[in-house]
């Protein structure tokens, strides 16, 4: 029920199980669970990999208020361990809560994070990987964004890209839907271009001039910056 190439699974003690499918353009994830913050987290978690720079971008349409603190966002996570660094661009039940970027740099470290615009779904996030910096934003409309965050993570260069719902109540789902999700990989970078080898002659010397019958030698110089000259 899911997009090929997604899964999805629980992350953490959620106390029940959660459930993620796809139909229609929507994306419908429900997860329980105490929270995503401090050393450990607890959420229903739809993903894909995500190798090197790439972005996710998503609308997060509703959010069931199950607390005033139920988060649902988008997520890039070293792994499905509960302690796992991760980048968390989210959108609470409670316009009092408001939109926020959570994260935790190091696996195993504490959870910091920054409050953006006080606002409840229908509400749009974007997470950008560059390198090791992940930053945060959040938006009205997908067009008109503000930078919410911005961190350095010790992360792996392949991790996990994605949509996340905690609860913020253990063995207590709560539905979040989500549209307008784009995943964006950078992928390699392309070969740089090739550079022509190099010839010149170096015998005989250029303007020499010979009485025929003559018997002649020539020598050549080859030589290629970017590869090898075989003959």
């Amino acid at each position: 029920t899911l997009p090929v190439g997604w899964s999805n699974a629980d992350v953490g003690a959620t106390g029940g199980a959660g459930s993620a499918s796809f139909a229609n353009g929507t994306y419908t994830v429900s997860g329980a669970g105490t929270d995503v913050w401090g050393t450990a987290d607890a959420l229903q978690y739809a993903y894909r990999s995500l190798s090197g720079d790439g972005s996710i971008v998503a609308r997060v349409a509703s959010v069931e208020a199950v607390n005033a603190w139920t988060k649902a966002g988008v997520m890039i996570r070293s792994s499905l361990a509960a302690n796992s660094a991760q980048g968390f661009m989210l959108v609470a039940a409670s316009a009092s809560k408001g939109t926020n970027y959570q994260r935790r740099l190091t696996t195993g470290g504490t959870s910091v994070g920054n409050t953006g615009t006080l606002a409840t779904a229908p509400r749009w996030v974007k997470l950008v990987r560059t390198g090791n910096t992940i930053d945060g934003y959040e938006g009205p409309d997908g067009v008109n964004w503000t930078l919410v965050g911005s961190s350095t993570f010790s992360m792996p260069d392949n991790v996990l890209i994605g949509l996340g719902v905690s609860s913020h109540v253990a063995g207590t789902n709560a539905a979040a839907t989500f549209d307008n999700v784009t995943i964006s990989a950078a992928g390699p970078p392309p070969p740089p271009p090739n550079v022509p080898p190099t010839v010149s002659i170096s015998s005989p010397a250029g303007g020499a001039t010979f009485t025929a019958p003559a018997t002649l030698s020539i020598a050549a110089n080859a030589a290629d910056s970017d590869g090898t000259v075989s003959r």
